[in-house]
């Protein structure tokens, strides 16, 4: 079995949800080598101890590995790939069968059905289904199977009876026409197979591509957007920590290290490192739950409290007409249902940033200090009121940092109501935040400012 099957079967077992790193799948490279393809089952449990991860993941691996390795087992044994519905026999010479066909026709169709499936799984084998993507291809797929396997010269040898004008060349060209649509359905039905698993890996990766890039409003209506939130921040959680982990020795301490080789005449046995001092960070993030932002502060708060195992301690405000601290709400409630709950008791229209930023230094003026990041999301849109910004201007004095995120593009930041040009001086930074893809660059980003 080529290397090639393989990479194919990994990209199809990832389409299927299953997380396979490229280590993963050297090591299941190696150990299929070393161990042969057949037996079987030999062969999958091979592969499932280096691919699979948790008992989780195991129906998932199996149901791949029988869709995908289907024919394969009638490689291996010479025993039929789907015994429910074997590859028809062509029909006899008796019938008007093998006598008298072209050698080429006459070699496919004098096969029987088990010989004919190896045939089948032979040629599915030089062909890269990966490329399929769209449903449209199956047909061309199917095709393409057929010629591989040299249905080529028994489409010729219809043509030649049919020409014929002997009854008996008549009743075998619509013998062998019935035998090969029969074989036909065959490959159509691993075409079949082989789409579903690599058209699923295409589609989850072009809908989740829609998804990151659609902005926030049209996305209220996606059930699958809840699942995409969680692993996107499950992803961003692991390259923290792998961070992290590389980072935590911190930096080689040259004066330790060579301290202690003396005891051993100088050469360096023992490394020793600067340990880095881990700041204890705090999180605030305030929330503009107005109709205008509220979609991007659902997915806001739902994305950082998604990532509570490497975010910090996250303290969360919202406001619209009135401002409250939602930090409990999450603390006693899934996030979707948390959001949920925060904006039937926060949002309504009227929106004063200069009273929040007043209320949020009062309420939180003991705790922001050096190690404290402040999260606004809103559009800046003051309804004509007093900006407030020497409030915002004392906890940016007091903050280790002070980030912006507004849904709007730039260039309407500062347009009818809007003034961010009053707040923006006191950030360190004021992002554009419309999307998923957007939030997902913020928070890597933020999280690495935290290290």
């Amino acid at each position: 079995m080529a290397a090639r099957r393989l990479h194919e079967f990994v990209r199809a077992l990832r389409g299927a949800g299953v997380r396979v790193s490229p280590v993963e799948a050297e090591e299941a490279f190696r150990a299929a080598a070393l161990l042969g393809y057949h037996p079987r089952d030999r062969f999958r449990e091979t592969l499932a101890l280096t691919l699979v991860k948790s008992q989780a993941e195991r129906p998932d691996f199996d149901a791949c590995f029988e869709a995908f390795f289907h024919f394969e087992d009638a490689d291996a044994d010479g025993s039929d790939g789907d015994s429910s519905d074997p590859v028809p026999a062509a029909p006899s010479a008796e019938e008007g069968g093998g006598e008298g066909l072209e050698p080429a026709a006459a070699a496919l169709a004098a096969q029987d059905p088990s010989r004919l499936d190896q045939t089948l799984a032979e040629a599915a084998a030089r062909i890269d289904f990966t490329a399929m993507q769209v449903i449209t291809q199956q047909g061309l797929y199917a095709r393409r199977l057929l010629m591989n396997m040299g249905m080529g010269a028994v489409d010729d040898e219809i043509l030649r009876l049919d020409a014929s004008p002997r009854g008996a060349d008549q009743r075998r060209a619509e013998q062998l026409r019935d035998w090969r649509s029969q074989v036909r359905e065959r490959a159509l039905a691993h075409v079949r197979r082989q789409f579903e698993l690599h058209g699923r890996a295409h589609g989850r990766a072009l809908r989740e591509h829609t998804l990151r890039a659609a902005p926030f409003r049209e996305l209220r209506e996606f059930q699958q957007v809840q699942e995409l939130v969680r692993r996107l921040a499950r992803r961003l959680a692991r390259s923290h920590q792998r961070r992290q982990k590389k980072a935590r020795r911190g930096a080689l301490d040259a004066r330790r290290t060579l301290a202690s080789s003396l005891r051993y005449n100088a050469v360096p046995v023992e490394l020793h490192w600067r340990q880095r001092r881990r700041l204890k960070a705090k999180v605030l993030v305030v929330c503009d739950v107005s109709s205008s932002v509220r979609d991007a502060a659902r997915f806001l708060l739902q994305f950082l409290y998604a990532m509570t195992d490497v975010l910090p301690r996250v303290r969360s405000f919202a406001f619209a007409a009135r401002f409250d601290e939602v930090t409990e709400d999450f603390d006693r409630y899934a996030p979707e249902v948390a959001v949920g709950r925060i904006l039937d008791r926060v949002s309504g229209s009227g929106t004063d940033y200069g009273t929040m930023f007043q209320e949020l230094e009062a309420r939180c003026r003991g705790e922001i200090d050096r190690q404290t990041t402040v999260i606004i999301l809103g559009d800046a849109r003051n309804n004509d009121l007093p900006a407030g910004e020497r409030h915002l201007a004392d906890i940016a004095r007091r903050a280790r940092q002070v980030f912006w995120l507004n849904p709007e593009p730039p260039s309407r930041w500062n347009s009818g109501d809007a003034i961010m040009a009053r707040y923006q001086p006191y950030c360190r930074a004021a992002r554009r935040c419309a999307s998923l893809n957007d939030l997902s660059r913020f928070t890597d980003e933020l999280l690495r400012r935290l290290d």
